[in-house]
């Protein structure tokens, strides 16, 4: 439920913004937010997926100090790395601000503010579903931070009569962040359990910096993945045509939406399961989430490939009706990885980080290289291109590292699937 009611949000933000916006303004508002989302990789640091995984395991084994201290030890490099990456930004604005589009420079100051509040968010969430607390961990920032997101975009737009820029976006999405955030930390202290509050901490701090930093460049390598192709389209093209090209990955990703809700769902039961050595039923849950995921995608592909075009013109408007093309090869890759299943999650949950860091930071670059190749001559079809040729190749790599390291077939249909 947490994963539809975040997919249904998403959308009709994009949709509401992209009507009040057109696709000039939006475009600027996508890019700054892909920046921001850019900068946001280095706070975390890979801080989540280790917090998730090592509270689960230590969870498991009643091992209360961990939990306190690795907690503890999260906070601090958050805060720090996060306090680091906002003055480094402001400082490159200052000098440089001059130089690049006039329409940046102010949701860029805005949006620098939400980097503390998605980083420690983040390893908030990751706290409570390593405490088997899957709804509590991910209901402040899939749900509240979009719901109230979207609220104060109406009441601005509709109640108080005022044009929606991106500079006024940037900061809705600021006081919605802020409110998610504090709402997040209060659900955190009610869910901790009181052996946790009264634990002495324990660290391990070579150890879970080790980690980390695998972990760090798996994620990051994944989010720059996720946004790499709208930065670099910046350099390039109109920001009408980011906007373009953000409705048509707003759009694939109701296709991945399968994948979206499973993946933190099962991401501590992998570590349960393969701390207690089982692995036939950690093969029976890979094999199974797989087809759930598949079929969702399959039901959004069919949709789009019947309605997609009108699809697109009824909610978004005509100005964004040339996505269409970018879409359908956009869902391509999408249901590559679908078919693959939760590939990365088997690896990182069962400690093997360092072999999808190997992969993703091929694909990573493969994306980039593509993106800065085909972005200058075919625009947002070369970003669509780029985007979905590293997916097909991450999902290769590490469907392959899966069968060799752990002896599992994580695709929905194949040999070794029950």
């Amino acid at each position: 439920m947490i994963m539809i009611a975040t997919t249904l949000l998403s959308f009709v933000i994009g949709v509401l913004l992209a009507r009040l916006m057109g696709a000039s303004n939006y475009g600027v508002y996508s890019y700054v937010y892909a920046v921001i989302m850019v900068l946001a990789i280095p706070a975390q640091f890979g801080l989540p997926m280790l917090v998730v995984r090592e509270t689960a395991q230590a969870f498991a084994k009643n091992e209360w100090g961990r939990i306190r201290g690795l907690w503890q030890w999260g906070s601090y490099i958050t805060g720090i790395l996060t306090l680091i990456i906002i003055l480094g930004a402001i400082l490159i604005l200052f000098i440089f601000g001059n130089r690049i589009n006039s329409s940046y420079p102010i949701p860029l100051y805005w949006g620098l503010v939400l980097v503390p509040l998605i980083s420690l968010g983040e390893l908030r969430g990751a706290a409570l579903r390593g405490l088997n607390r899957i709804v509590l961990g991910q209901l402040p920032e899939q749900v509240l931070l979009p719901g109230l997101f979207l609220l104060f975009v109406i009441l601005t737009a509709f109640i108080f009569s005022k044009d929606i820029t991106p500079s006024l976006a940037m900061l809705l999405q600021v006081i919605s962040a802020l409110l998610a955030f504090i709402i997040g930390a209060l659900l955190l202290i009610r869910a901790m359990p009181k052996n946790v509050n009264g634990a002495k901490s324990e660290f391990e701090s070579t150890r879970w910096l080790s980690s980390t930093f695998s972990l760090a460049m798996i994620s990051g390598m994944q989010l720059i993945n996720k946004w790499i192709s709208i930065v670099i389209l910046g350099f390039f093209v109109a920001p009408a045509e980011i906007g373009i090209y953000r409705v048509a990955v707003q759009m694939s990703i109701l296709a991945d939406f399968g994948l979206q809700v499973v993946n933190p769902v099962i991401a501590p039961q992998i570590a349960r399961l393969f701390a207690l050595g089982d692995m036939k039923r950690l093969q029976q849950l890979a094999t199974s989430s797989a087809r759930v995921v598949l079929f969702f995608n399959l039901s959004v592909t069919a949709g789009y490939l019947l309605l997609g075009h009108q699809f697109i013109n009824l909610f978004f408007g005509l100005d964004f009706s040339s996505s269409y093309n970018a879409l359908l090869i956009l869902l391509v890759g999408q249901f590559i990885n679908s078919f693959a299943g939760s590939v990365a999650f088997l690896l990182n949950m069962t400690g093997n980080e360092k072999q999808t860091l190997r992969a993703r930071v091929i694909t990573t670059l493969v994306n980039v290289a593509l993106n800065f190749l085909l972005a200058p001559f075919l625009g947002i079809m070369g970003a669509a291109i780029s985007t979905s040729v590293s997916i097909i190749l991450w999902n290769f790599l590490l469907w392959r590292l899966v069968r060799k390291i752990l002896n599992i077939n994580s695709l929905a249909f194949g040999k070794g699937a029950f």
